[in-house]
C-alpha cells in the first residue's frame, strides 16, 4: 500500500528531464487536444471522399461495354446541343474529363452569367445521364469535413496556421509520450503493459492500455500523416522537408507556358480529339484511370492535357502536358510536375508522393485502410488521455470521499 509520503519520494527519484517530458506532454495535450481530435476524425472521414461519391452519384457509373468510348467530339457535340437548347444563350466548353471503364464521361462549359454546367453522358452511346449545375450532398458533406481537417472551420488565414501549429505540437505530444511510454526496466510485467490491452480489467486499466499501447503501434504511422499534413500549412516546413530529402532549394512554382498569339490559322479541325488520340496512343487506354483535357478560352491559353492512372485518384505519377492552342505543338514549363515522375531522384519522388501518402491512397485500399485506422487512433489519444489525467487528479479523491 502506498502512502502520500511513499508517493512523494517516488515521484522526487523523477530525473528533471522526465518531469519536463511529462509535464510538456500532459499540457501540450490538454492545450491542443480538441484540435488533435477535430483533425483526426475529419481525416478518418476524408480518406473514404472518393468511395462516397462513387456510390452515392450514380451519375458517375455506367454499364462496361465491350467497344471502345466515342471520340471527345461527339460527345461534346452532343452535350453542346442539349445545353444550347436548353439555355437560349453562349455556350462555351471549358473542357472534358474521361474516366476508366465503367465511368461516365464529363463535359464542362461555361454560361451566361458566370453559370456552369457539367454534363455527364455515356461514353459507349453519348447518351445524356446527368446536367449538374449544384454540388451535391455527399460533396457539400465533404468540403465541411476538409474544412474542418484544414481549417478547424475558421477563416482560412486563421484557421491554417492555428491547425498547422497543433499539429507541430502533436508532433512533441508524440515523442514526449514515447519517452513517457518507455519503461525504466524491462520484465514481464512492464512488456505486457506496454505491448497489450488487458481487455477484461476494468475501464480505467483499459483506458490507460488503449492510450498507451495505441498509441505505440500507431506512432511511425501518426508521425507520417502528421509531418505530411503540415508540409500543406507553412511553407517553410515544406521546404524544409523538401531539402531534407532532396538536399535541393525548393523554388519552382507552376507557371504554365501561353500559345502563339501571332498565329491565327487553326491547323486541325478537331483538336481535342487528337489531344485524346495522342494519350491514349502514348499511356494506353486500359492504364489511364481518368484524363482530363482543358480547352483555352482565350488566344494566349495553351490546351491542357493532365492523365492520372490506376483508379484516377493516384497524383504523384500522374503527367501534365500543355499544347499551343492553334498548332498543338507540345510546350516546355516550368512546374513541380514538369518533370516526369521516373526521371526524379528518390527523394524527388518520395516528396511529390505527400498527398497521397497523407491522404492513404498511395498504394489504394490497403493503405487507406490503414491511414483510417490510424486516424481514428489519432482522434483516440486525446479523449482516453485526458480521461487519465481525470481519473489520476479527481478520481481516487471522490473515490475516498
Amino acid at each position: 500500500m502506498f502512502t502520500d509520503q511513499t508517493k512523494k519520494i517516488s515521484k522526487s527519484r523523477k530525473s528533471t528531464f522526465r518531469r519536463v517530458i511529462e509535464w510538456l506532454h500532459l499540457w501540450l495535450g490538454l492545450i491542443s487536444g480538441i484540435i488533435l481530435f477535430v483533425v483526426c476524425l475529419t481525416g478518418a472521414i476524408w480518406v473514404w471522399r472518393h468511395e462516397v461519391w462513387y456510390f452515392t452519384e450514380q451519375y458517375q457509373r455506367v454499364t462496361i461495354q465491350e467497344k471502345p468510348f466515342l471520340a471527345p467530339s461527339v460527345l461534346i457535340a452532343g452535350s453542346g446541343n442539349y445545353l444550347r437548347a436548353k439555355e437560349h444563350g453562349e455556350v462555351i466548353l471549358d473542357g472534358i474529363t474521361y474516366g476508366r471503364a465503367g465511368r461516365s464521361v464529363m463535359c464542362s462549359y461555361n454560361l451566361s452569367g458566370e453559370k456552369s454546367a457539367a454534363i455527364y453522358l455515356n461514353p459507349y452511346t453519348a447518351e445524356i445521364i446527368k446536367d449538374k449545375r449544384e454540388s451535391t450532398a455527399a460533396e457539400i458533406f465533404f468540403i465541411f469535413i476538409r474544412a474542418g481537417h484544414r481549417f478547424f472551420w475558421l477563416p482560412r488565414n486563421i484557421g491554417s496556421p492555428v491547425v498547422g501549429s497543433a499539429c507541430i505540437v502533436f508532433l512533441i505530444i508524440l515523442l514526449t509520450g514515447l519517452i513517457w511510454w518507455y519503461p525504466k526496466k524491462w520484465n514481464d510485467k512492464t512488456r505486457e503493459k506496454s505491448f497489450r490491452i488487458k481487455w477484461g480489467a476494468k475501464w480505467k486499466r483499459l483506458n490507460i492500455d488503449l492510450h498507451n499501447v495505441l498509441g505505440f503501434y500507431s506512432f511511425i504511422f501518426v508521425i507520417l500523416l502528421t509531418v505530411t499534413g503540415i508540409v500543406f500549412t507553412f511553407e517553410w516546413f515544406e521546404k524544409g522537408i523538401y531539402r531534407s530529402l532532396t538536399w535541393k532549394e525548393k523554388t519552382t512554382h507552376e507557371k504554365p507556358p501561353l500559345s502563339d498569339t501571332t498565329i491565327t490559322k487553326i491547323k486541325y479541325q478537331q483538336p481535342v480529339d487528337l489531344l485524346w488520340s495522342r494519350m491514349n496512343n502514348l499511356y494506353g487506354r486500359e492504364k489511364i484511370g481518368n484524363l482530363w483535357i482543358s480547352v483555352p478560352g482565350k488566344a494566349k491559353e495553351p490546351y491542357r492535357v493532365s492523365v492520372n492512372f490506376g483508379d484516377g485518384t493516384i497524383l504523384y505519377n500522374s503527367r501534365i502536358h500543355y499544347y499551343d492552342g492553334k498548332t498543338l505543338k507540345k510546350l516546355r514549363w516550368k512546374g513541380n510536375k514538369a518533370v516526369d515522375y521516373e526521371q526524379l531522384s528518390v527523394g524527388e519522388k518520395v516528396f511529390r508522393m505527400n498527398f497521397d501518402i497523407h491522404t492513404g491512397q498511395i498504394l489504394g485500399l490497403p493503405t487507406k485502410i490503414l491511414a483510417f485506422i490510424t486516424c481514428l487512433v489519432g482522434a483516440s489519444l486525446p479523449v482516453t488521455g485526458v480521461i487519465i489525467w481525470y481519473n489520476r487528479k479527481w478520481g481516487k479523491r471522490k473515490k475516498r470521499d
